[in-house]
Formats: C-alpha cells, sequence, structure tokens
C-alpha cells in the first residue's frame, strides 16, 4: 500500500505475514522505539499489539486471528462506528459498523523529543452505505504510543440533517480471567447483555466466572483493570460508556477465534452507546479520548 506520508525512524510498514502467520495478508504499520514496540493494522485503524519498555504485550491477540482483507481481527482495540453493536434501527446490519474492516489512511507519522510516536489516521463514509446508513460523515484517530497508550478520536456529521452515533474503542487486554477484577464502575448500574438487557445493580470488583456482557452507562470517570499479572488503568473523556466483556467456556467453544483463549483475555471498552448514543448535529464533531496506564 502507498502511504501518502513520510514515516519516522522506529516506524516500518510490513505485512500480516512478516508479523503473524497467515497465508493472507494486510498492511501493518510496526512501531519499535527505545520507549515502546507496538503493531496497528491499516484495516480498521486498529492497534493489535503495544509493549512499553521492559513491559510485557498489554493488549491480547487471538492466536487464531485471521489477517485477510474485509475480515475482522480478533483483538486488539477494533474501532466499533458508526454504530456499537447491533444496530437499533436496521438490526440486519453488520454488527459493530463498517470502519474496522475498511482500510483507514494513514494521514502523518511522526515521532517527538520524548520518542512518542504519533500515528494519525481516517477515513470517511461510502456513497454505497447512503441507502443503509443517510449520513455523510469523517473520522479520523490519532494514537500516541511511548510509555502509554492516548487515542484520540473525532466523527464530524458531514450531512444536512442530525446523525445518529453510536462508538466504542473494544479493548482486548491480556489477563489471566479467574483472576481478574475491574473497579471503577460508576453507579454499579449495568444493563446485562446475557439477560436481555435487563437492568441490574453491581458491586465493584467486577470479576470473571463465567459470561460476562455488562454496559455500564455513563460511567465515565477511570476504570482500575487487574489483570493477575499487572495493573492498568483506563480513563477517558467523551467516552462514558463501559462496556464489560468475556465470553466465557460456554460461548468461546463456538468462536473459533477464542476457543480457549477466553482464559486469557478481557475487554474493558469505553465508548458512547446505549443511553449515552449522541445526536451529532449536522457540521457538529463529536471527540473523544481514551488513555491506558500503568496503575499509579
Amino acid at each position: 500500500m502507498n502511504l501518502t506520508c513520510e514515516l519516522p525512524a522506529g516506524v516500518s510498514l510490513s505485512d500480516s505475514r512478516n508479523e503473524y502467520a497467515s497465508e493472507s495478508s494486510i498492511p501493518l504499520i510496526r512501531v519499535e522505539t527505545p520507549l515502546c514496540r507496538a503493531v496497528l493494522a491499516l484495516q480498521g485503524a486498529q492497534l493489535l499489539s503495544f509493549v512499553p519498555e521492559s513491559g510485557r504485550d498489554w493488549l491480547w491477540l487471538s492466536p487464531q486471528a485471521e489477517f485477510a482483507p474485509g475480515k475482522a481481527v480478533r483483538g486488539g482495540i477494533p474501532l466499533c462506528l458508526p454504530w456499537f453493536g447491533v444496530n437499533r434501527r436496521r438490526p440486519e446490519l453488520p454488527k459493530h459498523g463498517w470502519l474496522r474492516q475498511r482500510d483507514w489512511q494513514l494521514q502523518a507519522a511522526s515521532c517527538d523529543a520524548e520518542g512518542v510516536v504519533s500515528l494519525q489516521l481516517a477515513t470517511a463514509s461510502l456513497p454505497s452505505e447512503l441507502p443503509d446508513f443517510p449520513w455523510v460523515y469523517e473520522v479520523e484517530v490519532e494514537y500516541r504510543l511511548g510509555r502509554q497508550i492516548e487515542l484520540e478520536l473525532r466523527v464530524r456529521n458531514c450531512s444536512d440533517t442530525v446523525m445518529p452515533l453510536s462508538f466504542a474503542a473494544h479493548s482486548y487486554f491480556s489477563a489471566i480471567i479467574e483472576q481478574t477484577q475491574v473497579f471503577g464502575l460508576g453507579s454499579g448500574r449495568f444493563l446485562d447483555n446475557t439477560d436481555s438487557l435487563l437492568a441490574k445493580q453491581q458491586v465493584e470488583p467486577q470479576t470473571f466466572f463465567g459470561e460476562v456482557d455488562r454496559v455500564f452507562e455513563g460511567a465515565g470517570g477511570r476504570q482500575r483493570l487487574l489483570t493477575g499479572s499487572q495493573t492498568l488503568d483506563v480513563s477517558g473523556e467523551g467516552c462514558d460508556t463501559l462496556v464489560i466483556w468475556n465470553p466465557g467456556e460456554r460461548l468461546a467453544a463456538d468462536m473459533k477465534d477464542v476457543g480457549g483463549g477466553y482464559r486469557d483475555y478481557v475487554c474493558v471498552e469505553r465508548g458512547m452507546a446505549f443511553a449515552d448514543e449522541l445526536a451529532l448535529a449536522p457540521g457538529d464533531d463529536c471527540v473523544a479520548r481514551m488513555v491506558i496506564s500503568t496503575a499509579t
């Protein structure tokens, strides 16, 4: 794939056959600096791996993940938009929108004096999608990769009518699931997606002994994630919905790119969805920022 910008030292372009065993390939950006090593797929602008200096990978990537054009990759941080989960107006449309399976354009890449790499990617709506989602929009995402992960997502409504928008950074974290705990659940009120989205109450911390699929609307703030091997903080602005998910043994058995791997990850996602869904006015931007860091 041709790039429209020059890559700085420590940043290179490859394909998935150079990084992961796969018959197919998708373009990858590889980052290797004194501060971190990371891999990002241009398809979906999806961060697949992040290893800070002298650390271990914060993210989980399925050993059975498929690296084929147009195929969603299981793991890392998929970006789900312009809707999250099932489209509530058109349930027959693809779950989590189109953008995680589309090639994004790398707009800019740089490395600052402290060694933090910045990668800016962009995409936009396609005319072919208008019959199903009749709004024109532009999307940009910037990753700043150093001692932590910083993600900024910007969506602009280029239409002349109000656009419904929901989204999430669907983060898969490496974890020992039986030892994992999540704190920072806001009010603790959640919608249980294993029980027809019935409203329930959670007492901290969230633990994992079976399938968990919970939506905490308006949670915001900061989540602390104890993975059994390390402690991470997830915080953000403009992404108030918290989703916590692990399929558990029974559901994972029917997922060919998970299987027994369910023991090795937990999803702690930030976005705007369900009651937090946005109504984006014509010409307006939505900006969301998420930071993943070691706990202090």
